[in-house]
């Protein structure tokens, strides 16, 4: 089902993504890369959720189908389309994105397709997509400072949800 999802987000950029201007939005897709892959490595032994399908079978290569074709895709559909023109539409953009996002993992909920485990839940899920999406958007203008701010994110939630780094192997 996954699979399918991805399928799903390459005929969504294929259809109303800004292929033309791909390379403008490229370093942010691999901000998002590189922190979804810095999640999946710290977490391995300590998942917060877990993606299972029927397609694909383990955690592992659905979590690498999503970090290497939904997110992309996603990433450049949301900044090739942001609204430039008023605060309004962008709070509203953002809002649609963030629902986009938690509509999807509440459908895999459903169906039984995404588990959560050691806390976490789908309110934590719109913590950290309304953080998410903003994110982004600051990456795409100002990337270094967007790095930065994302250090004590990343140290909350470790903290948080007690991630134990320490017995990793």
């Amino acid at each position: 089902m996954h699979i399918i999802g991805q399928f799903l987000w390459i005929l969504a950029v294929w259809r109303w993504g800004d292929w033309k201007n791909w390379k403008d939005y490229q370093s942010t897709m691999l901000y998002m890369i590189v922190f979804s892959l810095f999640y999946d490595v710290l977490t391995y032994n300590y998942s917060l959720w877990i993606f299972s399908d029927f397609f694909l079978p383990t955690h592992t290569l659905n979590s690498l189908a999503v970090t290497f074709v939904g997110f992309p895709c996603s990433v450049l559909l949301f900044l090739s389309r942001f609204p430039e023109d008023s605060i309004f539409k962008q709070i509203k953009y953002i809002a649609f994105w963030i629902t986009l996002y938690i509509g999807i993992e509440y459908f895999f909920v459903l169906i039984g397709l995404f588990h959560y485990y050691n806390g976490w839940n789908i309110w934590w899920s719109v913590l950290l997509d309304a953080t998410l999406f903003p994110m982004l958007l600051l990456h795409h203008k100002k990337p270094l400072v967007a790095y930065l701010i994302s250090i004590p994110i990343i140290i909350f939630y470790f903290l948080v949800f007690d991630v134990p780094i320490n017995k990793m192997k």
